[in-house]
């Protein structure tokens, strides 16, 4: 069995799981009826019980039950067996010990083990870490198929994860005249250059007087500026444009694009000082994230009540939640930042704004964002762009999302 096929087994019976909780009054009245009638068992493991389900409950009976629970052991074995090779016991001689992070990790992962070896019910936290794993699992599997890759890293690029950021730089400049054309009466400072490549990292800085955070993406191909805010040097190369004004003199942010920069909108030069922890990455799909630059043009929201919407999907939707990142954006027209969360079931919903496609509803967050933005805290389901206007928009943006 391979291991992608374990892991769709294992999410099968973690799913399961997660399931009881919803049945369980319907498994009260199945106990109470099979007692009065003298036929029931509540021992774990019986033929009648299987776990916390009755082995009816599953299509295939006890065998079904089996095949699923060992399927899940297997695959949070291997999880616990990968934490250990990559983080060796404290007696091993290359001196490489086992972080505190991993090692409650791998605690966890075997009293999870324990629990679905005993048919034992998981805690939803409990599901959150098995699905975790999982979702490892695959994104390793399909690294592997792709780049003939480690787990921890993409062919000849840097590895993108909780040690993405292997750069740093830091430093005091003087801004100079903007290059852009149409910026000639502003001042701009460049921390980070233009580059094919992306830029992801974060960025602190003072500055002499409140300043503009900046980042491109690009350079745009024919046809693909159409209405964005564009920053062009020269009117050479296109970009399309991200400008963040705070009225601040000293701040910091999440940034990702082709070039990163400090910017005031008139013609005398300021000083900064900033320290910047980044790393430079080939877009592409790597084991725990998605680092890209694209353009997009929207289409009709295909959700319930919001026919005369428009909706520019980024990240499309799946059953696992993505886990976090940054998208920065240039956008034709002001747009919203949207995720979805679920799929939910009808009690679970009490007054929460609600997004619906065909009969499946999902939890709804929508930020206002303007033509310019960023957002560093999003996860969910899905990742898009959404406007209240039917006409449509255009926005171009750069992400480096966690799986």
């Amino acid at each position: 069995m391979t291991q992608k096929i374990t892991s769709i087994l294992f999410m099968s019976a973690i799913l399961l799981t997660s399931a009881i909780a919803a049945s369980a009054p319907m498994m009260q009245d199945a106990e109470a009826a099979m007692k009065a009638s003298g036929t029931y068992t509540g021992k774990i493991g019986s033929k009648t019980v299987c776990g916390d389900k009755l082995c009816s409950e599953y299509e295939g009976g006890r065998a079904e039950y089996e095949e699923k629970r060992n399927a899940a052991s297997k695959a949070i074995g291997e999880a616990i067996e990968k934490l250990e090779e990559k983080y060796p016991s404290e007696d091993d001689t290359s001196g490489k010990k086992i972080s505190s992070e991993s090692d409650h990790l791998t605690n966890q992962l075997e009293k999870i083990l324990q629990k679905i070896e005993r048919g034992e019910r998981l805690s939803a936290g409990e599901i959150t870490i098995a699905k975790k794993a999982i979702q490892e699992g695959i994104s390793t599997e399909t690294s592997q198929e792709r780049y003939g890759a480690n787990p921890e890293e993409a062919k000849g690029t840097a590895s993108f994860g909780n040690h993405a950021f292997g750069k740093t730089a830091s430093g005091t400049i003087t801004s100079q005249q903007d290059p852009g054309q149409g910026h000639e009466a502003h001042q701009i400072a460049v921390i980070l250059p233009p580059t094919d490549k992306i830029y992801v990292g974060k960025v602190t800085f003072s500055a002499s007087e409140p300043v503009q955070y900046v980042t491109i993406h690009g350079p745009l191909a024919e046809g693909e500026s159409r209405g964005q805010p564009i920053w062009s040097p020269m009117g050479e190369t296109t970009y399309a444009l991200t400008l963040i004004d705070n009225g601040e003199k000293s701040g910091g942010w999440y940034f990702a694009g082709n070039a990163l920069a400090l910017h005031t909108m008139h013609e005398t030069p300021f000083t900064a000082t900033y320290s910047v922890v980044y790393a430079e990455l080939d877009p592409g799909v790597y084991p725990t994230g998605t680092v890209e630059t694209g353009t997009v043009t929207s289409i009709q929201d295909p959700g319930l009540g919001h026919e005369h919407h428009s909706l520019a999907l980024i990240l499309p939707p799946r059953d696992i939640p993505y886990q976090g990142g940054v998208i920065s954006y240039s956008a034709s027209e002001n747009v919203q930042l949207v995720a979805i969360m679920g799929p939910l079931e009808d009690d679970e919903i009490h007054g929460q704004t609600i997004w619906q496609h065909g009969d499946t509803k999902y939890a709804l967050t929508i930020v206002e964002g303007g033509k310019m933005g960023v957002w560093n805290t999003f996860s969910g389901n899905a990742l898009a762009l959404h406007s209240f206007n039917p006409d449509g928009f255009t926005a171009t943006y750069t992400l480096a999302g966690l799986h």
